[in-house]
């Protein structure tokens, strides 16, 4: 009875913030998708992260859909999938990526009951629509009334046994300690549109001075500095903003656009410093000073 008893505490669990969240990384991070997604107000910033309230929290599972990152633990928000047609739920409007992700999967028709969408709902279709459209697709159905085949209502006792186990299957699923099916993970655009890449990240060659704090906070790599060459991977690219917050020479700039996947290689220069006659590398092939003998210059400019 005792190890029952201790089984089932452990169903018990909280949504959490994770240490990869854009703010962990960086008190510089300006990201709060996941606060502005919580109608319950159940994320506070504490001590400069997220932090998820478990008493005001009602396990929606919207901040885990609006995380760029996929650092919100929990389960994405229950959406009805029937007949691979999405039920519309006009008070539960899922993000434009989870919709893109279930188009990807096969879910490609909606099912309204009312007459017509609600305004937000119409929003989000047609910024969606525009998206499927530039990504070479055809854009979501709509129909009025919910279509099931005949054979969806008859079952042999074959099917039957199938689907008992099936049935068998999913409740010792849901019994399994939570954690261990948390799905938080499964909204990454680039493994669904290996092709296309959903922003652009501009360099400034002039600004940048090959610190690499971009390379190191970027957990998707999408920032690569070798001995000769600034490589921007951006197809892989989440758009959580981290890389353009914490640069301190304000040298990227991150815009949604969606275009084919394409990578860009800015060359590095090897130069030697005018002032210290020290080797330098550099993005500007006409720059003559390092970075270190300019920023003393510069200081004694002001003085």
């Amino acid at each position: 009875m005792g190890f029952i008893s201790y089984w089932l505490e452990s169903l018990d669990y909280d949504y959490r913030v994770l240490s990869h969240c854009s703010l962990y990384q960086s008190p510089h991070s300006s990201c709060t998708k996941c606060i502005d997604s919580c109608l319950g107000n159940a994320i506070q910033i504490k001590n400069g992260v997220p932090v998820i309230d478990s008493v005001k929290c009602t396990q929606c599972g919207d901040c885990v859909a609006s995380c760029p990152v996929q650092a919100v633990e929990g389960f994405l928000p229950k959406r009805s999938i029937i007949n691979k047609q999405f039920i519309i739920d006009p008070q539960s409007i899922p993000t434009i990526k989870e919709l893109l992700i279930y188009y990807k999967k096969g879910v490609t028709t909606l099912v309204c009951d009312a007459r017509e969408l609600t305004p937000s709902w119409k929003s989000i279709l047609t910024d969606t629509n525009k998206i499927l459209v530039k990504l070479g697709e055809l854009p979501f159905e709509i129909n009025n009334k919910q279509e099931l085949s005949e054979d969806d209502n008859v079952m042999t006792r074959r099917e039957l046994f199938f689907s008992w186990e099936k049935d068998m299957k999913e409740i010792i699923k849901e019994l399994a300690p939570a954690k261990w099916r948390f799905n938080h993970e499964a909204l990454n655009l680039s493994t669904y549109y290996s092709d296309y890449q959903f922003v652009n990240i501009s360099l400034d060659i002039e600004k940048c001075t090959l610190c690499k704090a971009c390379e190191v906070l970027c957990k998707n790599n999408c920032l690569q500095i070798s001995d000769i060459a600034f490589s921007l991977l951006t197809q892989s690219c989440s758009n959580c903003s981290l890389c353009q917050d914490i640069c301190p020479e304000n040298a990227i700039t991150l815009k949604q656009v969606i275009s084919r996947a394409t990578p860009v290689n800015h060359q590095i220069y090897s130069q030697t410093c005018s002032e210290c006659h020290e080797p330098f590398s550099t993005l500007n092939e006409s720059q003559n000073i390092c970075v270190g003998c300019k920023k003393k210059k510069d200081l004694l400019s002001i003085k």
